[in-house]
């Protein structure tokens, strides 16, 4: 190819126009949160006491918990899709969110006959709860990473890490759905190891896959 038609290809490429990245996020988002909600359905199910756990106060601690997770990690990316822009309060708001149930599992520990704690932590299905979380975030943070590699990430690693928060805090609101623990202490412990699978994972992958 001729070094002016080079250049008119790349001229007439950067004029199409682009999706806004909030929108190519989100629908990537959405596609993989269906993916993961088909693979609770098929590996795991719904609860069968779903509607009685709804109402127990841990749930919904969990879930406005989650949801929070899920909005700074969100608003990171939204961020960190765009050149020259810093992650802003990502990092202080997933770390405040963290602490607050870390928090909230130590006091509900302490608070604990010694003979029960163990119960309060590990409940029945420590086993599981963390591995299952981050396959179930494999479909979202696959989707995430897609919708970045078409974007502009300047920090790919960073990028990449706020992608698995987000896949994480997303499967595991969907892994609620089927997790029988009603223990803040549990969801301090398992819940955060999954998610930091999740996380980890991201960042391996988003500095191979968001590399410039």
């Amino acid at each position: 190819m001729k070094t002016n038609d080079l250049i008119a290809l790349l001229a007439s490429d950067t004029l199409q126009p682009q999706k806004p990245v909030p929108q190519q996020l989100l629908r990537k988002l959405a596609l993989g949160a269906v993916v993961c909600g088909v693979l609770l359905l098929a590996l795991f199910g719904v609860n069968p006491r779903m509607g009685e756990m709804a109402t127990h106060p841990a749930f919904a601690t969990k879930m406005l918990w989650l949801a929070a997770l899920m909005g700074f990690s969100l608003y990171g990316l939204f961020r960190l899709a765009r050149p020259g822009l810093g992650a802003g309060h990502t990092l202080s708001g997933i770390g405040l969110a963290l602490l607050a149930m870390l928090s909230l599992g130590l006091v509900q520990v302490l608070q604990t006959e010694s003979g029960a704690r163990n119960a309060q932590w590990m409940g029945d299905s420590w086993q599981v709860c963390s591995v299952s979380i981050a396959a179930l975030s494999l479909p979202v943070l696959g989707a995430l990473l897609w919708a970045l590699r078409q974007l502009a990430p300047t920090r790919p690693v960073f990028a990449g890490a706020v992608a698995g928060v987000l896949a994480g805090s997303l499967a595991a609101s969907i892994y609620s759905m089927h997790c029988p623990e009603t223990s803040l202490t549990f969801f301090a412990v398992w819940y955060v190891l999954g998610m930091a699978l999740s996380t980890g994972l991201g960042a391996l992958l988003g500095s191979r896959c968001l590399r410039w």
